[in-house]
């Protein structure tokens, strides 16, 4: 896939998720002045606050894509990712299981730490 396909695609993804935030906030404001204002458009699945949702992600994306200093930032990061090597499957799985390991050390360790300080105050304590 292409530099600029991917930073297209980036920018698809960032209108479609903006769509959902700024629906879901249009439609906890629209609900302040009244059940009855944010009415379905389009039957009861897509609402005022689903326009208005998606007019705000349109344009946010219609004008970041055409911010050529956007646009260049996002190219560069798009080939910096291209850069980078990514580690196969099974060095993901064994660095996984290190980080499961050593958690689980680490959280014994503190609940020992944990138990013998709680039993040296409640000893101090009742005394």
């Amino acid at each position: 896939m292409s530099v600029t396909r991917s930073v297209n695609l980036a920018f698809v993804v960032l209108g479609l998720l903006l769509w959902f935030v700024a629906a879901e906030f249009f439609a906890w404001v629209l609900q302040l002045f009244g059940p009855t204002v944010d009415i379905g458009l389009i039957g009861v699945g897509f609402r005022l606050s689903n326009l208005l949702g998606f007019v705000a992600g349109l344009a946010t994306v219609i004008v970041l894509w055409r911010n050529e200093r956007v646009g260049t930032v996002a190219h560069e990061i798009a080939n910096e990712l291209k850069k980078v090597t990514w580690p196969t499957w099974p060095e993901t799985r064994v660095s996984t299981l290190v980080v499961i390991v050593v958690t689980t050390i680490a959280a014994i360790i503190l609940g020992l730490y944990d138990a013998f300080w709680s039993f040296l105050t409640n000893s101090i304590y009742h005394f």
